[in-house]
């Protein structure tokens, strides 16, 4: 049922200049990257890709990133990054923080991306996280230009 429907999707927007990126979602129907990527094979649409999403990523799998990684890449149209501890704890302030914080080496999985050819957007979730946002962004991109000067 949901092949078709994003046929049609990936269709429509086509006809306008776009494309179409299915989002993993913890708790969704497409939960896991791989779930993701078997709906843009089966639907087979050039316009249709997928995202990678890291803290989404690491609280429904954090398992395999590698080749995880190597199986989008034909689809993979977005990458989200944030800053993350993967001690146990999978509550969202866990696992979305600024880029400074966590140990989570969110800059090897940018390098990986890169050295497999990405050349999409890598983008920075920082969706919930407390304290100011001017603060979080500036730190976020502090870490940025220390991890790719």
């Amino acid at each position: 049922m949901a092949v078709p429907a994003l046929e049609d999707l990936a269709d429509r927007a086509a006809a306008a200049g776009l494309r179409v990126a299915l989002y993993p979602h913890t708790g969704y129907w497409v939960e896991r990257v791989e779930d993701a990527v078997r709906l843009a094979r089966k639907a087979n649409r050039p316009n249709l890709g997928v995202t990678f999403n890291l803290c989404h990523w690491l609280r429904v799998d954090g398992r395999d990133l590698e080749q995880r990684l190597e199986a989008a890449m034909p689809w993979l149209y977005c990458v989200t990054i944030n800053g993350a501890s993967t001690g146990g704890d999978k509550s969202w302030a866990a696992l979305i923080q600024p880029l400074d914080r966590g140990e989570y080496d969110w800059a090897d999985l940018v390098r990986s991306l890169l050295a497999r050819g990405y050349n999409g957007p890598v983008c920075l979730q920082l969706y919930g996280v407390k304290g100011n946002s001017q603060d979080n962004l500036k730190a976020s991109m502090d870490a940025w230009r220390v991890a790719f000067p």
